[in-house]
């Protein structure tokens, strides 16, 4: 009997494996997003997109809410209720996050997992929904993301307000491309996801200052999108697709006047980088930066009276005495 060398047993034990997880289908995970609203929003199409808003409030001027990695509308819950009084308030989920449905990137025009694509459903968003003029507030990933909307879609911007924003470029490794792009990950990347959601619980934990205000509430409703139908596969695709470029490319034509509030204990973006941005934008329009004491990464929720006020504030100097 011909005996194979052992390297040759071990590249077709491993070559069997691949063809076996290439060929077994992976049950999805959730149910579709449309039953999962709860008659606080509703559903726009966006290029056949189906996209989750809410929307409150009416008036000459939105405040387009934009939320971070892993949030969704819930996250702008005190902002959506409070700043209804003073104009049209619209928050939605972006692309892979919350209760907006996960089509796969290959099956649009446009990939909307990406910061293009991104940027390109806000934009989207804004036409269909008549939106003009326009104060943009963005927490996080979505902070700096603001700023790029700002600059390419069709509105007057009146002002922004970036909270506890990451701005900076982003860059992945080498390694990290080609795990993200190697064979079967599209298939295997999501699975990975699937058993990380006890370390994305962590994160949102170290999130918060006062960790007594993380309660069941609130962590059930970051959890609630985890119901959507292949909720895995839209972070995943975040993660593979979702690369940010900085703003050094529109930094210089940034004219409306910018309020950046920031929680002093933040653990997740450090206050030194909000620091940072404030003189960088201050080269080119009126910045200020907020800080809010005894607050971690999310005061639009950890404290939200003291975010509520600064931001009223804001509007009040900048905006509405102008209008």
């Amino acid at each position: 009997m011909l005996r194979l060398p052992r390297r040759i047993k071990i590249l077709i034990a491993v070559l069997t494996t691949l063809i076996l997880i290439y060929a077994t289908p992976i049950p999805r995970v959730g149910i579709p997003v449309e039953e999962l609203e709860l008659g606080e929003g509703g559903f726009i199409e966006v290029d056949g997109l189906k996209v989750y808003y809410v929307e409150k409030g009416s008036g000459n001027i939105t405040f387009l809410l934009l939320h971070g990695f892993g949030a969704s509308t819930f996250s702008w819950r005190y902002v959506v209720n409070e700043f209804s009084k003073y104009g049209r308030v619209v928050a939605f989920d972006r692309p892979g996050f919350g209760l907006t449905e996960r089509k796969p990137p290959g099956s649009m025009g446009i990939n909307p997992y990406s910061v293009e694509g991104s940027i390109y459903i806000t934009c989207k968003l804004a036409e269909i929904l008549n939106i003009t003029r326009v104060v943009i507030i963005g927490h996080s990933m979505g902070g700096g993301l603001a700023l790029l909307i700002a600059d390419k879609c069709n509105f007057q911007v009146e002002g922004v307000v970036l909270v506890a924003p990451a701005w900076k470029q982003q860059h992945k490794g080498i390694t990290t491309y080609f795990l993200l792009h190697a064979p079967l990950s599209n298939k295997l990347g999501p699975l990975l996801i699937r058993g990380l959601v006890g370390q994305l619980e962590q994160v949102l934990y170290n999130a918060w200052y006062n960790k007594s205000k993380l309660t069941n509430e609130v962590l059930e409703g970051y959890k609630y999108p985890l119901n959507a139908l292949d909720w895995d596969k839209g972070l995943y695709w975040i993660i593979k697709y979702y690369e940010f470029p900085g703003i050094d490319g529109v930094v210089s034509r940034i004219k409306y006047p910018v309020l950046i509030i920031h929680g002093r204990q933040d653990e997740i973006v450090p206050l030194d980088s909000s620091i940072e941005l404030t003189n960088k934008l201050s080269r080119y329009t009126k910045t200020e930066l907020k800080m809010i004491e005894e607050c971690g990464h999310l005061p639009h929720e950890e404290k939200p009276e003291e975010f509520n006020k600064l931001l009223l504030e804001f509007i009040n100097s900048y905006i509405l005495t102008t209008h």
